[in-house]
């Protein structure tokens, strides 16, 4: 794969995980939950009661990778009634896999075969079935998380989410943590999904001139570099 065509499969990530953001209520209106997703938000406290990490980062996570909809190969529709994305492992962008994103190429790495061993599952069976994904999804956070627990500040996890991501580039996977945080501090809800809103000190993760360049309305993604960097032509420091 070429440097190239790797920062395009970055600026494609962002472009995926960021379309549609919202605040809640955005119409002044509270969104009711269907069934799927409040089973889903079952599965996300249980699983991390059961690992000891914040429900919020899963929440968010599966938000950000996948809108709490379980990706399959494509092909591989289940029959559960539950809502399925198919996925084409040859679409230029590497797949990832039921409601975690986890995955399993040469890029962002092997998370779906790492979190299935952490739950003595088959990597099939977290692609195949909602509550294995989370579980394994919850056991990878819970090891990057270094021994760290739901007591831990939120702002703590900040390098067990970028290590998650399997984003090999620092900057890039910042950009990651950043929008799986604000997703906390700002809450996001529709029928599909809802992410539990609670403070975050984003300036302890990140500091505030870098903080200022994540929020910015407008970034550009190096491309053509080992390590694409992140700019806000925006941006002017004081």
């Amino acid at each position: 794969m070429t440097l190239k065509s790797k920062a395009g499969l970055l600026a494609a990530l962002f472009a995926a995980a960021t379309v549609g953001v919202n605040p809640a209520f955005a119409d002044g209106k509270p969104r009711e939950l269907n069934l799927h997703a409040k089973k889903y938000q079952q599965y996300f406290a249980q699983a991390s009661s059961e690992f000891n990490v914040p429900v919020e980062l899963l929440e968010s996570i599966a938000y950000a990778e996948t809108r709490w909809r379980h990706h399959v190969p494509k092909g591989q529709a289940r029959k559960n009634g539950e809502p399925d994305v198919e996925v084409d492992p040859h679409g230029g962008m590497p797949p990832n896999y039921g409601i975690m994103g986890l995955r399993n190429d040469t890029h962002f790495g092997t998370s779906l075969v790492q979190a299935a061993g952490l739950i003595r599952e088959r990597p099939a069976t977290l692609i195949s079935n909602t509550r294995a994904n989370i579980r394994g999804a919850a056991a990878l956070l819970a090891h990057h998380g270094a021994r760290k627990t739901r007591a831990f500040p939120l702002e703590d996890w900040a390098q067990a989410v970028a290590l998650y991501s399997g984003i090999p580039q620092p900057e890039i996977a910042q950009r990651y943590t950043y929008e799986n945080f604000t997703a906390i501090r700002q809450e996001r809800e529709a029928g599909d999904y809802k992410i539990r809103q609670r403070h975050v000190e984003m300036d302890k993760i990140y500091g505030r001139d870098k903080l200022k360049k994540l929020a910015a309305p407008r970034i550009t993604i190096e491309t053509g570099v080992p390590d694409p960097k992140i700019s806000a032509p925006d941006f002017q420091s004081k």
